[in-house]
């Protein structure tokens, strides 16, 4: 695994961050560390996470239930997008005439929205 960060890197890193908002983050299971023999550890994505929710809290004065919910339907959006990645896989690795059919079903599809 590459680019992990100890807590103490991430409490550095990120402007605003304590030790106990790390914590409370992590009790409402909005970040999650990856567990190393090492002790905990955050991936880079963790730590754009970690800068979110402090410029949620800080800047715009979102309280622990909205960020439970901002940060849930932020994972749902990036789950749909994956899915979204693999299809968009799938249909490239399908004879050209196939994807053209497909193709114009999008483009009808998007022509009567």
């Amino acid at each position: 695994m590459k680019h992990v960060y100890a807590r103490a890197q991430v409490i550095e890193s990120v402007t605003s961050l304590t030790a106990e908002r790390l914590s409370h983050f992590e009790r409402l299971s909005i970040v999650t560390p990856v567990s190393t023999p090492d002790g905990p550890r955050y991936r880079t994505l963790d730590i754009r996470r970690i800068t979110l929710l402090c410029e949620l809290t800080d800047d715009f004065e979102v309280n622990e239930d909205a960020l439970v919910i901002i940060m849930s339907l932020l994972d749902q959006l990036h789950g749909a997008r994956g899915q979204l990645d693999q299809v968009m896989q799938a249909i490239g690795a399908e004879p050209s005439e196939i994807r053209q059919r497909l193709l114009q079903r999008f483009a009808d599809g998007a022509a009567s929205d």
